[in-house]
């Protein structure tokens, strides 16, 4: 059985610590954000560094960011 999976993806800034893979975004080796339904879901807090990063994949996206931790 063939299951297809997304490629890792990179982005210009943040290169180093950030990418998207499978639906997910990682920030270092860290899960930080699903993107399901063309939203970035965000289970909870994380530090500001980690923040600058969901919020930078998700304008690059195109993506809402709903945090649910609020």
């Amino acid at each position: 059985m063939y299951i297809k999976t997304e490629v890792m993806r990179g982005f210009n800034r943040y290169r180093e610590n950030l990418r998207m893979h499978d639906g997910a975004i990682w920030s270092y080796n860290t899960k930080v954000a699903t993107i399901s339904d063309g939203k970035m879901i965000v289970p909870k807090w994380y530090s500001q560094t980690t923040s600058k990063h969901i919020n930078y994949a998700a304008s690059q996206l195109g993506l809402k960011v709903i945090r649910e931790y609020e």
